[in-house]
């Protein structure tokens, strides 16, 4: 009889509240995960085009190379990547008769990395003026891109380190107790 039936719709708005807080929080999480798997195998991804360009492949034959590679590892059981996904839609599009440049940077931009955006514009460059240092500048962009991941791993090595210690903190804690229980105890 006396139950407080005007509290309901507070904790209904309050529901809704944290329902929308946690919906945002986990595609905060998502778009950070995608950004990290993206700059993770950027290197990987301009190694394997500046292999296949070196070995004499238009860059429009590499990109297919590397496309049918990750398409091969998929069917046997490899995970999806990001990168690789987004490079597989700009050789779809590519096959759909959308102009070479037009689909590097489209790639580059639904990446929405800046390394990404700059493979882009050197594909694109490359297309327009011609294949006459484009190795050199992709041997660069290649070292440039392992230099940035070293940083990345080190950079992730530290936030795990701290991330650790809470924990270790609760359970010094717990120590101290069953130390100073006894002590207690005894008076």
């Amino acid at each position: 009889e006396g139950k407080p039936l005007w509290a309901l719709p507070f904790f209904g708005i309050l529901a809704a509240a944290f329902c929308e807080t946690e919906e945002k929080e986990q595609k905060k999480r998502a778009r950070e995960r995608r950004e990290r798997e993206l700059l993770r195998d950027y290197p990987e991804v301009v190694s394997k085009l500046a292999v296949f360009l070196g070995a004499g492949l238009t860059v429009r034959g590499a990109w297919e190379q590397v496309v049918e590679s990750y398409e091969r590892n998929r069917r046997e059981g490899g995970r999806e990547r990001f990168a690789y996904e987004e490079m597989r839609q700009a050789l779809e599009q590519m096959e759909k008769k959308v102009p070479e440049g037009k689909a590097y940077q489209e790639f580059g931009r639904s990446c929405g990395l800046q390394p990404y955006l700059k493979l882009a514009g050197l594909l694109e460059q490359n297309r327009r003026e011609g294949t006459k240092n484009l190795r050199g500048m992709m041997g660069l962009e290649m070292a440039s891109a392992f230099e940035e991941r070293k940083n990345l791993a080190r950079k992730q090595g530290e936030e795990a380190g701290t991330k650790l210690l809470l924990p270790l903190f609760l359970m010094l804690g717990v120590v101290m107790a069953m130390v100073m229980a006894p002590a207690l105890l005894s008076f």
